[in-house]
């Protein structure tokens, strides 16, 4: 297993896990229904790797970057209707978990007593349907987007009411993400990270930007906190 690695010597008591793309094999999904709503209203679509380099912010920063118009505009608005509606009839069945999910989701859940939570960028109740549909939700206590905070990532409202909820400090837990966003995130919240690696992303600027570590994949999360410390707290 290949790790880049900033620091050592982490124990969680809670994880906080972001979604797409680090629990969700997200993007094609996305950039299929982002085309079918662009296509509805004759605009020109992007490719796989444009999504995948503008996703991570919110669904209305990404439509903005596609069609580049101001919030707010008739246009914006229609474009985000139609991609609401085109996500919602596909995702859960073109929205597979990435390897090793259920596995990483079940071994922080036993080891954290089930302080277990999602924050991401999508709606809380996207994120719900999508562990419901995969059979994951039994490992999450809590899940975060901005119709329940009100609040997007990086801003620490994001993540904080999960600790909140847990009894649990920002030091000790951990976030994972794949995103500088879930890592700015992390730095504005005072919760360390590791960041699974993305194809699209540079591995050094998540560890410059505050990253603990980068693993190559999800599933070596649990190996890579067992040579970091004593278990989990």
């Amino acid at each position: 297993m290949s790790v880049r690695q900033a620091s050592t010597g982490l124990r969680p008591a809670a994880v906080l896990f972001d979604l797409d793309g680090t629990l969700a094999d997200s993007f094609a999904a996305i950039a299929r229904a982002l085309n079918l709503a662009l296509a509805d209203h004759a605009l020109p679509g992007h490719d796989l790797r444009w999504v995948k380099r503008h996703v991570g912010r919110g669904a209305a920063e990404l439509l903005r970057d596609a069609i580049g118009e101001d919030p707010g505009s008739e246009r914006l608005q229609a474009v985000g209707a139609s991609f609401g509606a085109r996500y919602r009839a596909i995702y859960l069945d073109e929205t597979p978990p990435l390897d090793g999910a259920s596995a990483v989701l079940a071994h922080a859940w036993e080891s954290t007593g089930g302080r277990v939570a999602v924050v991401s960028n999508k709606l809380a109740a996207l994120c719900r349907g999508w562990l419901e549909h995969w059979e994951l939700a039994r490992f999450v206590a809590v899940v975060l987007g901005p119709d329940v905070t009100g609040v997007h990532k990086p801003h620490p409202g994001a993540v904080l009411p999960a600790l909140e909820a847990f009894g649990v400090g920002p030091a000790d837990a951990l976030l994972v993400g794949d995103m500088a966003v879930d890592v700015a995130t992390g730095v504005t919240a005072g919760i360390p990270v590791v960041a699974v690696r993305s194809e699209d992303v540079d591995p050094g600027s998540l560890l410059a930007a505050g990253a603990l570590a980068v693993i190559d994949r999800l599933a070596d999360l649990p190996g890579w906190l067992a040579g970091h410390g004593d278990g989990w707290r």
